[in-house]
């Protein structure tokens, strides 16, 4: 089974609108991010100061990681052979750098989020300190608790997988 490309699938919301009406809204392109040969991706929805039926969120203008009380979906997509290719810290200044892990490694980063991954397509390592790894194929589920990372995809098939970002309560 083959995915669109991270920005190409079709987000639909149901929502109460301005007037107070309950019906699908209309949405403008997602957020999105690309480093040739290391990583693309798009996020779809962000929410912000907390949730709540007055507070539904919507597409945000820039890819982030939920910030304190908010959350982010999004589709994210790791070439075939890109391992080695992504540094964290030029791609997205909003990723901080592995606090307190030993490493030479530009992808090794953590985040102040629970992150919920599902594998659509391909295959990925996640890499923790220590040289940790977990090959991760469709079907998988991750779930990522603020620990410092790196993905890694050796593999000769892009690897798509949807993410969900909940930031921490600060």
């Amino acid at each position: 089974m083959s995915f669109p490309a991270p920005d190409k699938f079709n987000l639909v919301v149901a929502a109460t609108d301005a007037d107070g009406i309950v019906d699908f809204l209309d949405v403008p392109a997602p957020a999105t991010m690309e480093v040739p040969g290391a990583v693309n991706g798009a996020w779809y929805w962000e929410v912000s100061e907390g949730h709540s039926p007055s507070n539904i969120g919507a597409v945000p203008e820039a890819l982030n990681i939920a910030g304190p009380n908010g959350s982010t979906f999004g589709v994210m997509c790791f070439p075939a052979n890109s391992a080695g290719k992504l540094d964290v810290a030029a791609a997205n200044e909003n990723i901080k750098e592995a606090g307190g892990a030993s490493h030479d490694d530009p992808a090794m980063h953590a985040t102040d989020s629970i992150d919920y991954e599902i594998v659509l397509s391909g295959k990925v390592d996640i890499e923790l300190p220590g040289g940790k790894v977990r090959t991760l194929k469709p079907g998988d589920l991750l779930v990522m608790g603020g620990v410092p990372h790196a993905w890694k995809n050796h593999y000769d098939e892009d690897c798509v997988y949807i993410a969900i970002t909940v930031g921490f309560n600060k």
